[in-house]
Parts: structure tokens; sequence; C-alpha cells
């Protein structure tokens, strides 16, 4: 496995541009690739974190992450960590997100790196999973990163590929407040809030039984931290594509002895179908021995609208066609999963 982060943290502007620059942008990318580094389903030789040369122009960014975009495969994530300035002109051709370099002028769009460009060199990368974490003003007007309603155009992904967006903002206050949070531990409190409140998470874990954070925990688990902070903060938010809530992206920091126990295997179809959307460490082996129960939970799926349901559906129906090969267990199965049709 040769999954990659690469951490863009321009921290360092020419007084004349107009951009302020906050020490908390440096020390956040900084802290980024630290946790990385000791997160076992990272390290540090899959996390590199730009220094200021490498941030100074569109283009000296674009080249870092087709570099590291360029060493990941099917199997693998790539992972793209940006905090900055966000700046969005409605003025200009295809308005998007923009991203500060260390060259960029307040009122000069062609200064700043366009998310279409980032979006594009991220879609065309061969990883598996795709995931930009997004820490900037204006975050919250990113479009999915994959192709959907609102996506960007240009890249077709191949069938299965997931992306994930998760960005410091959510509702409709489009700046996000780049000063420390003084309820943090040690350096995360000199980081900018929603990076310092993702990092504690990634560092301490959490009691959740599962030995991963998951997309959907680690989302889930940033924003119960940040609102039940003393101090008010931004909400952050989630875009998944083709992506399941239930897919692996840190290894879970706390003590195993301090984590919950594993819950019991769910009881019904219900009980299944919600327990599978939440991203719950489900043991498919217990819903396998039940080729009808499967066939509905299936259906379920199928029909429901929910984010991520669809790959869900798809992945348990693979399984079952693997494991139903006796005649009369499959066409218990077909029976009930054909009730719903076929995305």
């Amino acid at each position: 496995m040769t999954s990659r982060a690469l951490v863009i943290g321009p921290a360092e502007y020419a007084g004349e541009s107009g951009v302020r620059a906050y020490t908390e942008i440096g020390v956040s990318a900084v802290q980024y690739g630290e946790v990385l580094a000791g997160n076992p389903m990272w390290g540090g030789d899959r996390c590199r974190v730009l220094g200021p040369d490498e941030v100074m122009t569109a283009g000296d960014v674009m080249a870092a992450l087709e570099e590291e975009a360029g060493r990941t495969g099917p199997d693998d994530i790539f992972m793209v960590v940006y905090i900055g300035h966000g700046a969005y002109w409605n003025d200009v051709p295809g308005a998007e997100v923009h991203f500060s370099v260390g060259s960029s002028y307040k009122d000069k769009p062609w200064t700043w790196l366009s998310s279409w460009y980032l979006y594009r060199a991220m879609r065309l990368c061969r990883a598996g999973l795709k995931v930009l974490i997004a820490d900037c003003c204006y975050s919250n007007m990113l479009p999915h990163l994959g192709n959907g309603i609102r996506s960007l155009p240009g890249v077709l992904d191949d069938a299965g590929q997931g992306t994930c967006v998760l960005t410091a903002l959510k509702d409709d206050n489009v700046r996000a407040w780049p000063h420390g949070c003084e309820r943090l531990p040690g350096r995360l409190a000199h980081c900018t809030p929603f990076s310092g409140h993702l990092l504690n998470v990634l560092g301490n874990g959490t009691t959740d039984h599962r030995p991963e954070l998951t997309l959907g925990l680690l989302r889930d688990a940033v924003e119960e931290e940040m609102s039940l902070c003393p101090i008010q903060h931004d909400r952050p938010r989630m875009l998944l594509n083709d992506a399941r809530e239930s897919r692996a992206l840190f290894t879970n920091r706390m003590d195993p002895a301090k984590r919950a126990p594993r819950p019991d295997v769910p009881a019904g179809t219900g009980e299944w179908v919600t327990a599978l959307l939440q991203g719950n460490d489900c043991d498919l082996r217990e819903l396998l021995k039940d080729p009808r129960r499967t066939g509905d939970v299936v259906a379920r799926l199928r029909a429901s609208s929910r984010d991520g349901a669809a790959s869900i559906a798809r992945r348990i129906d693979k399984e079952a066609s693997e494991r139903f090969t006796e005649p009369g267990d499959f066409a218990r199965y077909w029976n009930k999963a054909e009730r719903a049709p076929r995305p």
C-alpha cells in the first residue's frame, strides 16, 4: 500500500500583497505532518508537508500534487490537506473557490490556485479513495470532489473510485476563524480551530469500538468535539461521492481498554440497514448466514437515497454472489434482492 498525503499550508505572503499572514497556518501544517507521521495507517514516509519555497506559486503546488498523486494505485488513498486563505470571485469565468499560495495578491485572482485545477488533478489520480481536507474561508462553497450535480467538469472518475471533501465551514458564514483555540492542548492551541480539533481527534482517538477512524466516524467526532468546546466554533461539513462512510482513513489511537465494547449483531433487516448506513463495524459473515435477510437488506439499500447506500448494496451483492452458490440459497437471496431496481 502506497497511500500518500500532501499538506499545503502557505503562511507567508509579500508585505504589499494585502493577504494577511497567520502563524496558525504554518503551525497547523507542521502538526498535520507530525500527527500523520505517528499514525500507523500513514507514517512519515507517506506524508509530505510542503515548505515555504514549495507553496510560492500555483505551479509549485500543482507540481508537488501531481508528483504525489502519481505514486498511488487503485488500492490506495490520496489525501490533500489545505490550510490557508480561501477566496471566491463571481466575476471570473467558472467562478470557483480559490486557494492562496505564497505569491497571491488580495485582488488578483490569477495569482491564486483555482480549486478547479486541484480537483482535476485529484480526479485523475488512480487512488481508490481521494480525500480533500480544506481549512479556509469559503470552504463551504466547495462542491463534491467526484462527479455529481455540483461537481466540476472535465474528468470522469472510474466506477468505484470514491471521493470525500471535509471542510471547516458548513453554514452560510464564509469566513473561517483563523486564531487558535486556547482549550486545545500544547501546540494544537496554536493551530486554526478546525485543524486543531481535527488533529486532537486523530491524536487521541475516540471511544468507539472500531480500531480505525472511518470517514463517518471522523466527521462525527470532529463535529461533536467542536460543538462541546466552550468556545463557539464554526461547524464542519463532509461531502461524499461514491465513498462509504465506513471506509477507514486513520488508526483509532484510543487505548483499546477505554473503548466501548463491540455492539451486538443487528437483530433484523431494519437494524442491519441502519447500522450499515451509519458505517458501523458490522460482521457481514453474520448477515450472509441468511440468504433471505441478505436479499432484504440489499433491496432496502438499493431503494435508499442515502449517500453510500448504493455502493454498500453492490459490495454485499458481490459477496452474496460468491457465498450463495447452492441453487436454493441463491434463489432465496435473488427473490428478495430483486424487489428493488438496480441502480
